[in-house]
């Protein structure tokens, strides 16, 4: 059940701002809005699916972050992250989404991936947090399963 809030009156619930107080000093403009959530986890999973990589790119922020800052394939701009994908579709990996969730930090997939048999082994399935800023994908966060995944989704940004 939505609250308002006490200092600018948005209704809020669970991290989620689902209906905005409209004032310019709003306290809340950082939580993620329903609309926004919705709207980028239904584009990120018909992107991924088709393998749609010009409506991927629309849905990241410029300065958008995937990886640890000491990871080798670490990404750290949209044309990164367009890079990675298209390297790894180019060398015959494929996935379905298994799941998508929507939550305070953002949107949770769950991807089967199927890598090609030259492909070094790899993990059979993939966990990404979609962290969401202004209605786009500021980061791009690696769980090592569903439960951490789902744990991240639903803390509240600071």
């Amino acid at each position: 059940m939505p609250v308002a809030c006490a200092d600018c009156g948005c209704l809020v619930e669970r991290g989620v701002r689902v209906e905005s107080c409209h004032r310019p000093d709003c306290c809340c403009e950082a939580l993620p809005t329903r609309d926004d959530l919705d709207r980028v986890a239904a584009a990120l999973r018909h992107a991924l699916e088709t393998r749609d990589l010009d409506q991927l790119g629309t849905l990241l922020a410029d300065d958008v972050r995937w990886g640890d800052d000491d990871a080798p394939n670490r990404c750290r701009s949209r044309r990164d992250v367009l890079e990675t994908f298209q390297r790894l579709v180019a060398t015959g990996v494929t996935g379905e989404i298994a799941e998508v969730e929507t939550g305070p930090a953002g949107v949770l997939c769950r991807l089967v991936v199927r890598w090609p048999e030259s492909a070094p082994e790899r993990r059979p399935e993939v966990v990404h947090l979609y962290r969401l800023q202004d209605g786009h994908i500021v980061e791009i966060e690696p769980h090592p399963d569903l439960d951490h995944g789902r744990t991240a989704l639903s803390t509240i940004p600071a």
